[in-house]
């Protein structure tokens, strides 16, 4: 078997979703629903804004 090849777009889809998650779940424990939602809206704009700037669309 083989190594697993992957692009750039899907590691970068990976980490930001592993490390919102574990972001948003850590504030919510530590400072409340509201604060945990809030640390969650703010990695997704950031998360679509990377994913732009990776994928950099088709060519």
């Amino acid at each position: 078997m083989g190594r697993v090849r992957v692009s750039a777009g899907v590691r970068a889809r990976a980490g930001v979703f592993t490390g919102g998650g574990l972001t948003a779940a850590g504030a919510g424990l530590g400072l409340g629903l509201a604060v945990g939602l809030a640390v969650a809206g703010v990695l997704l704009v950031a998360y679509c804004l990377l994913l732009m700037d990776v994928d950099g669309g088709s060519k």
